[in-house]
């Protein structure tokens, strides 16, 4: 009884097998990166059209709602002079007014557009803690002209991040630091508070600026631990 020996493929099969399957790896690799530069521009368009949907409310609110507003309050102050009943009514109208202005501004600042990047930093930090119990330190280096969309980036996460960090992080302090060298612009935020564990905490904040500095091509990185404060750093490409 005679056995047969398994037979291997020659050896040139093995390498057209090879040579095939390396192929379609660089095909499904090729894939992958073009459905991810779709995603990121998605992304991207996404996050530019809501500025776009922002700008024009604040106008709305500004132009519309707000004058509205300013003719309300002064008749009612004018009216209140000889009819003390008036008063609350005046000073409600008045405060109304207030709100609207700052949340026109908060939504599209214009002083982003007007005066820069830096300018609208000063002023997010002066309106989020004239009033609160943190105190806000700014460290501004080698500030260029930054580009439109870069600018926006930067004080949307930078708004998103100290909003966060009023409201959650109980920090007596919170350090901004924010420079350009080297074709990147910077940006650190570091606060004393309780901190947290990034591993098990994803609040829907830090998914905005995960997704956002994602949607162009920006460097976000978190670091914190339970009572060790927070760090938060951004780096865009210029």
């Amino acid at each position: 009884m005679s056995t047969s020996k398994p037979t291997t493929p020659p050896e040139s099969a093995l390498q057209d097998q090879f040579d095939l399957l390396s192929q379609q790896q660089a095909q499904l690799k090729a894939l992958l990166l073009q459905e991810q530069t779709e995603l990121k521009r998605l992304g991207r368009r996404l996050w530019t059209q809501q500025e776009a949907e922002r700008a024009a409310l604040a106008r709305e609110l500004h132009d519309g709602v707000g004058q509205l507003l300013t003719g309300l309050t002064r008749q009612l102050t004018e009216q209140s002079a000889g009819q003390p009943a008036l008063q609350p009514l005046a000073e409600l109208a008045s405060q109304a007014l207030a709100d609207v202005r700052q949340l026109s501004r908060l939504m599209r600042p214009a002083i982003l557009d007007d005066l820069g990047l830096e300018a609208a930093i000063r002023w997010l930090c002066r309106t989020l803690f004239t009033h609160a119990d943190t105190q806000c330190n700014l460290s501004f280096s080698a500030l260029d002209k930054v580009p439109e969309e870069s600018a926006i980036l930067v004080f949307r996460i930078a708004q998103e991040a100290l909003t966060n960090c009023l409201k959650h992080a109980n920090a007596s302090q919170v350090d901004l630091y924010l420079g350009q060298g080297e074709g990147v612009l910077r940006m650190d935020i570091v606060d004393n508070g309780c901190g947290f564990d990034p591993a098990t905490v994803q609040g829907l904040g830090l998914v905005n600026m995960n997704d956002r500095a994602k949607a162009f091509d920006a460097k976000w990185q978190v670091a914190s631990r339970p009572g060790r404060g927070c760090h938060l750093s951004l780096v865009v490409k210029l």
